[in-house]
Parts: structure tokens; sequence; C-alpha cells
């Protein structure tokens, strides 16, 4: 491959599935050893609107998670792809553990629920 060509990988709906298998474990095992809590993974289905069917134009991964008592989210597209699910899972997995590590951090209000505050964009 040249780098230009797109790879089949069947309908965006099963990579989407084999994307959030692969990424799982790996956002519940080394973000914790850092002291990072996953709180919600899930997919986005991106539509253009434009088109009677609204026929599907990306798709993005979205994680929730705490991080140093700040709650973080971290939106990325996996879809459509140039890699297999199992390289985006990896990618995703280590570019948000990057950003959580490297990012800084909005100062702490005391007095305040991190529970309750809206998640910081990375």
């Amino acid at each position: 491959m040249t780098g230009g060509e797109r790879v089949g990988h069947g309908s965006p709906q099963r990579y989407a599935e084999a994307f959030l298998r692969a990424v799982r474990p790996a956002l519940e095992d080394f973000p914790v050893c850092r002291g990072a809590r996953l709180e919600s993974l899930d997919v986005e289905y991106l539509t253009d609107d434009r088109e009677a069917e609204g026929a599907l134009r990306a798709i993005c991964a979205v994680a929730a998670v705490t991080f140093r008592g700040c709650r973080f989210s971290y939106r990325r597209g996996i879809w459509p792809s140039a890699h297999p699910a199992s390289t985006a899972a990896a990618i995703y997995a280590t570019v948000l553990e990057e950003r959580l590590l490297t990012r800084p951090r909005p100062p702490r209000v005391s007095g305040t629920d991190p529970a309750i505050e809206p998640p910081v964009e990375l």
C-alpha cells in the first residue's frame, strides 16, 4: 500500500464493534496504572444531513476518563480508516494516555465535586 488507499474492513458498524472490543481492555489497563479511571466509552455515528438517507460519513470514538481528580473527554475519528480496528484501537489508547499525561489540567476549585463538573476536552 502507498498510504493513500482505503482498506476494506466490512461494514462501518462491524468496524466500530471490532474497535470497541480491541480498545476497551487497553483503556481499562494501562491508564489505570497511572491513576486514570474509564467512565464511559462509546461511538458516535456522524451522518451527512444533505443527503436524503442521511448517509454515514464518519464514526468517532468518545471516551470519558477521570484522571487525578479531573474529568476529561477524548473524541477521535475512527472510520473511515486506513488501519485495521486493532491498530486504530492501539493508536487511540496511546494518544489518550499521552494527552492525559502531557496536557495541562485546569485548576481545581476547592469545594467542587469533579463528578458533576463537565469534562475537559483533550
